[in-house]
């Protein structure tokens, strides 16, 4: 997911997409412990997601705050 298009997303639907791609990072991690991983590469992806995802959250708030 690009950052231009979670940016565009209000707060509620940021937090949404967040529990969203949290649980998806969980079953991921999951799978992946089990051995049912083909690529490793969606535990990386899915983490930075998460990480983007909060990091415009906050963003947001803190605008959102001063104005």
């Amino acid at each position: 997911m690009l950052a231009k298009e979670i940016r565009e997303k209000s707060v509620k639907e940021l937090i949404t997409l967040l529990d969203e791609t949290s649980l998806e990072y969980f079953k991921l991690k999951m799978q992946l412990t089990t051995g049912q991983l083909p690529a490793h590469r969606q535990v990386r992806e899915s983490r930075k997601n998460i990480a983007l995802i909060k990091t415009i959250l906050n963003e947001k708030r803190l605008t959102d705050g001063t104005d």
